[in-house]
């Protein structure tokens, strides 16, 4: 397993690499920066040239990546034009809140889908489990952000149970913190349960119509004790393998629902960097989030040794 994380790790460089200069270029080329933003539509062209110098705007791009990289290796992503903090503390404040997000999400998505896929798969084929099925499907079609603003509706504005937005930390008031994060975590969440909820029903009932769950039924076993002691089991493995893979959605989502719901996350630090030109700041959340993809990628590949020991990974295969 040590040479296949090397492998994997090593191989990061790379894919890294070529988002890199895929996201710089995709910058640099956008229409406008962020002297244009700073100086307003009355600046004259002398002081615009002024202030791009001074940022280094005005240099060849393959200058500007060259220093950014070597910012990059060095652990810095720079600074932001615009108010000229560190990008490196922007986004890893603005992380945090999208990580707590994306767990909560995650949490609530698998709740609803195992409780919901197991039970569709169990009484497959009856009225329960179309109807099952078709809220699956309705969860998976429902834009979020129509749902969120359902959400701050009812919970917010009808009941006054949830605050509507905003973000408390979680070490200036851990109640208010998980209080102004169930809104957008559900609206997220409802996004992963539909599918993984559809997925988990079909591995159950292929892992149902196996032959050594029939033989465990030969034996006398429960029907509960056939599902969790055997189905269940064999099933996590590909379900762990498709909501690995949902992460991406997860952090697209997130940008929807930190708009929503006004939380200070990377998709609402990316979208301000945008509309303000600050590219510096797009580049490092770009960056940031697709070491942590990648990461989470390998992860997975890593968790099916303990959910299924039989698994080994040998160098160059798996």
């Amino acid at each position: 397993m040590g040479a296949y994380l090397i492998q994997r790790l090593l191989g990061l460089i790379p894919v890294l690499l070529v988002i890199s200069v895929v996201t710089f270029l995709t910058t640099a080329l956008v229409r406008g920066d962020a002297a244009s933003v700073l100086l307003g539509p009355t600046a004259t062209p002398e002081r615009a040239a002024e202030v791009r110098k001074r940022f280094g705007l005005d240099q060849p791009l393959p200058v500007r990546y060259t220093l950014w990289m070597g910012q990059v290796l060095q652990g810095n992503l720079g600074n932001s034009i615009l108010n000229r903090q560190s990008v490196t503390s922007l986004v890893g404040s603005a992380l945090r809140v999208t990580l707590q997000q994306i767990v909560m999400a995650m949490a609530i998505a698998l709740v609803i889908a195992f409780v919901v896929g197991m039970t569709a798969a169990v009484v497959r084929g009856t009225w329960l489990d179309r109807l099952l099925m078709g809220f699956a499907l309705i969860g998976t079609s429902v834009p979020t952000f129509w749902l969120g603003l359902v959400l701050i509706y009812v919970f917010a504005v009808r009941w006054q149970l949830l605050p509507p937005s905003g973000f408390v930390p979680f070490t200036v008031d851990p109640v208010a913190n998980l209080k102004s994060m169930v809104l957008p975590s559900f609206a997220l969440g409802i996004y992963l349960a539909g599918p993984l909820a559809r997925f988990i029903r079909s591995s159950l009932i292929e892992t149902l119509q196996t032959q050594f769950v029939t033989t465990a039924r030969a034996k006398g076993l429960t029907e509960s004790r056939v599902m969790r002691g055997h189905a269940l089991k064999n099933a996590l493995i590909p379900t762990v393998t498709f909501a690995g893979l949902q992460i991406g959605g997860l952090l697209g989502g997130a940008i929807i629902t930190e708009v929503v719901f006004s939380l200070p996350g990377t998709g609402s630090l990316a979208l301000n960097g945008i509309l303000n030109r600050d590219f510096p700041v797009v580049q490092g959340v770009v960056l940031v989030v697709a070491c942590g993809y990648v990461l989470i990628n390998i992860g997975v590949d890593l968790l099916y040794v303990l959910l299924d020991p039989r698994i080994t990974f040998a160098s160059g295969s798996s």
